[in-house]
């Protein structure tokens, strides 16, 4: 989480192919939203892709899929999309719930005989919603983050299905991969097929989406795009991974044209029942009746100023990437980039589609921050039941300036701007807020990020 808010969103100039709109001011408008959200130089790329009902109305590349080579972005470059993944994951869950051949409330234990406890404990609509208590191995301190090694199902299963759980089952919500990683194990026990086989035959090639697969490194796939991070002395390559370590929670690779068809198999049509599309969308509740955003499904179900909003990012090892669905809007945008860090694709995309949807842009103007104000709201909060990745939020007033501390005292540290009454936003990404409220005599916080909302309560 620390690293996207460690640097400004850095892709580039708008280089290559569109859909031609003319002289629409929508698309003027997007365009000039775009190239002020980039900068000139050797940057990594990103592709836009935008839907109003059947029709495309927006699709564009910016930057370099390849920096080395000066290779550009196109609508045809096919980029890691991370943990949207999951989203697919869901589906094919969803799709074997329906024949028959996995029951949501059965522990994982049932399908994968060889999973040790606790792991062989947790229940299928526990691993779906992230509501299992499993660790995720990806935060854990013997993650080989960064190891360009082939790795085997076994060796990820070592690294999180004997730890202790993080809570009771159904009383948290804590975004994990391991859950989704389990899932995948599930489905290919119960199919007898791998993984990319049976998303491939059920879900891929039923959608029309030919240029999607899991992302591994040693095959050749044409327009592949190039990861990339930012280090101290500038860009650099982002290491290579074993498909296996993301796998079901975050191994596929897509274009924008893809995921544009991807939307509307899942939504719309034909393509999936209507029974398996109620099941997707189903959101359940935690133990002490809060209701949980992320649905049965592995979609996200928020809303952007008012309009309903069906979403998941993905982030990978040198990629990024976004897409969002406005039922009501019957409207798509999809963001796809060759770098993981800095201003994420989902708040990039919350501001096109402002455009798009005809949203007014919030008003950011800055308030002067009196040191008795500031100093009300320092201090140590303790996350609800729903969180995503650390459970304290730390608040430090220095100098007129508010810094909220992610992990609590110790964690990285970012500036905030004033806004007023209570209200502040990240320096970095704008679309990420904080409000303090009063409760009585008790501080309460609410945060918005990665399109969430997640509450929290002074100590």
């Amino acid at each position: 989480m620390s690293r996207r808010f460690a640097a400004l969103f850095a892709v580039v100039l708008m280089t290559v192919t569109s859909v031609a709109l003319g002289s629409d001011p929508m698309e003027q408008r997007l365009d000039r939203l775009l190239t002020q959200a980039t900068s000139g130089g050797d940057k990594p790329g990103i592709a836009v892709a935008i839907q109003r009902g059947t029709q495309v109305i927006y699709s564009k590349g910016f930057g370099y899929a390849d920096v080395e080579h000066r290779i550009p972005v196109t609508p045809d470059t096919v980029f890691p999309i991370g943990s949207i993944t999951k989203t697919m994951t869901g589906l094919a869950i969803t799709q074997l719930v329906a024949a028959g051949k996995i029951d949501l409330d059965a522990p994982a234990g049932k399908y994968v005989p060889e999973l040790p406890a606790p792991a062989r404990d947790a229940l299928v609509r526990h691993l779906l919603n992230h509501t299992s208590g499993l660790v995720n191995y990806t935060d854990l301190p013997e993650f080989p983050r960064g190891a360009e090694r082939p790795v085997t199902r076994a060796e990820v299963l070592s690294w999180f299905a004997t730890k202790p759980l993080q809570f009771e089952p159904g009383t948290r919500y804590n975004y994990t991969n391991s859950g989704t990683f389990l899932l995948g194990l599930i489905i290919e026990h119960v199919t007898g097929q791998t993984y990319n086989d049976y998303v491939g035959q059920h879900v891929f090639a039923p959608f029309g989406m030919q240029h999607t697969s899991m992302s591994d490194w040693r095959t050749l796939v044409d327009h592949r795009a190039h990861g990339y991070q930012h280090s101290k002395t500038g860009l650099v390559n982002a290491p290579r991974y074993d498909p296996l370590v993301a796998f079901s929670a975050g191994a596929v690779m897509s274009t924008t044209g893809d995921m544009l068809k991807y939307r509307a198999g899942v939504f719309t049509g034909n393509a999936t029942p209507a029974a398996i599309r109620e099941r997707l969308h189903r959101l359940e509740r935690l133990r002490d009746g809060t209701l949980v955003p992320y649905s049965l499904g592995c979609l996200v179900h928020v809303t952007l100023d008012g309009h309903r909003r069906i979403m998941h990012s993905g982030d990978i090892s040198g990629f990024s990437a976004h897409y969002s669905y406005y039922p009501d809007d019957d409207t798509t945008l999809v963001v796809l980039t060759n770098s993981d860090s800095g201003v994420p694709p989902v708040s990039l995309e919350a501001k096109l589609a402002r455009v798009v949807l005809g949203i007014a842009e919030p008003r950011r103007d800055e308030v002067p921050l009196p040191e008795s104000l500031g100093q009300s709201y320092a201090g140590e909060y303790t996350m609800g039941p729903i969180t995503f990745g650390f459970t304290r939020m730390g608040f430090k007033y220095q100098n007129g300036v508010l810094y909220a501390v992610f992990g609590g005292a110790d964690g990285p540290s970012l500036p905030l701007k004033h806004l007023g009454n209570g209200r502040f936003i990240s320096t970095i990404d704008d679309e990420h807020t904080f409000q303090f409220e009063r409760a009585g005599k008790q501080r309460r916080l609410v945060t918005h990020f990665y399109g969430g909302e997640f509450t929290a309560s002074a100590q």
